[in-house]
């Protein structure tokens, strides 16, 4: 009889927590509805909610408040825009409250989290496009990038007329003309090949501050979670950039063949591998320089930030590849055994 009242305070102290947990997402969903300009601080102060649910009573009653908060919002703002909202939070919190509830390391959240960032990114654009633009994502992409290039022969005009006022001559000119005749003459593919790079490159920035600002504010409810993992010490393990030279290797044969796709997947895949073995040798550098050098960290902030906009930026690449095969920094466990 104990044990039956026990469990039933335990079910009605969740109840009441999930509720109440509800109550601030949608507050939290609201605010950044009705002011866009602290919509980005929303989307990585929505996950805490969630995970904090989730470590405490699990999966079941976190999603329960869940759906929850989606009702509360779309009685007082917009249904849509409220599961929108949704679908970031819940993905992102539930992998959050599940890495930090399992103690797991901060590489490992980490990289969950930044698959869940990926997963629900596709998911929003996904359904942007299915009930908020009511188009196909090929339209939208098409009618975005008209706009852009429209926006910036504009821009490009006015800046032309205040240069030529300010005495610039015309050959000088040419070089804005030049980079306008760039932006012209990209379409649609070369957006859609562009984005599976982006989306690793927004959803593993995504990861790096959802971890940073949830571990601020979970360490003052008594929530351990492990320090960040220093950039210095991101890796690309042996597997992963197998995996990545395989897909690059099977887009050369499809597109070599001209199988319908296989110069999407060459393509994309390249893009892809480069900015990974990219960012693999931007860590590698900054663990020499810090590490092997004891360079401050506003200084190795400044070398890379000038190097990587010029044009030995493109060493990185190359640092990144011999990295991943040789693992001069002895993070990868599944590096090739040397003798």
């Amino acid at each position: 009889m104990e044990e039956k009242m026990e469990n039933k305070n335990h079910s009605t102290k969740a109840i009441v927590e999930a509720s109440l947990i509800a109550v601030i997402i949608s507050i939290i969903m609201i605010i950044t509805g009705y002011l866009p300009i602290v919509s980005f601080i929303g989307t990585l102060l929505l996950p805490i909610p969630v995970a904090i649910l989730y470590i405490r009573h699990g999966n079941k009653i976190t999603i329960m408040a869940i759906f929850l908060s989606i009702i509360l919002t779309s009685l007082v703002y917009n249904p849509i825009m409220a599961i929108y909202a949704a679908i970031t939070c819940s993905i992102v919190g539930i992998t959050l409250g599940y890495c930090v509830k399992e103690n797991k390391k901060s590489s490992i959240t980490l990289l969950f989290l930044a698959i869940g960032s990926a997963i629900s990114n596709i998911l929003t654009i996904a359904f942007s496009m299915s009930f908020i633009e009511k188009v196909s994502f090929v339209s939208f992409l098409s009618k975005s990038l008209e706009l852009m290039k429209q926006t910036m022969q504009a821009s490009l005009n006015q800046v032309k007329t205040i240069y030529s006022q300010a005495g610039i001559t015309p050959e000088q000119l040419k070089i804005l003309d030049q980079n306008l005749e760039v932006i012209k003459k990209m379409d649609v593919m070369f957006i859609l090949v562009l984005i599976p790079g982006t989306i690793f490159i927004i959803s593993f920035i995504s990861a790096y501050l959802n971890y940073i600002v949830s571990r601020a504010v979970l360490k003052r409810l008594n929530y351990e979670m492990e320090e960040i993992l220093p950039f210095g010490k991101v890796y690309v393990s042996n597997i992963v950039g197998a995996v990545l030279i395989g897909i690059v290797c099977i887009g050369i044969i499809l597109s070599s063949k001209k199988i319908t796709g296989g110069d999407y997947i060459l393509n994309s895949s390249q893009i892809l591998t480069q900015f990974i073995f990219t960012l693999n040798g931007l860590a590698a550098t900054t663990y020499f320089l810090r590490v092997k050098r004891n360079l401050s960290k506003p200084v190795v902030v400044l070398i890379l930030v000038l190097t990587t906009l010029s044009p030995l930026g493109t060493i990185y690449f190359s640092i990144g590849l011999m990295e991943m095969a040789f693992d001069f920094r002895r993070l990868d466990p599944y590096r090739i055994k040397r003798k």
